[in-house]
């Protein structure tokens, strides 16, 4: 109970602590943005790729025995 105290007397300092800031985002703050979202997405394809290939590996599942067990069907 206490740390929901700290973390709630905590969030309503920042929150009353924040002075108004005059910005603005340019026409290449979004494709930034975008660029960075497209290379996050193709960075975890990756990863899941190679993660699953070790998974396999690590089983002794791989893609010729697959191959050969359908063709013998």
């Amino acid at each position: 109970m206490k740390s929901f105290t700290a973390i709630g007397v905590t969030v309503a300092f920042v929150l009353s602590s924040e002075a108004p800031v005059d910005a603005y985002l340019d026409p290449g703050s979004g494709s930034m943005l975008i660029q960075l979202l497209l290379g996050g997405v193709a960075g975890g394809a990756i990863i899941l790729k190679l993660g699953w290939q070790r998974l396999r590996g690590l089983f002794g599942w791989s893609a010729d025995k697959d191959r050969s067990a359908r063709s013998d069907d």
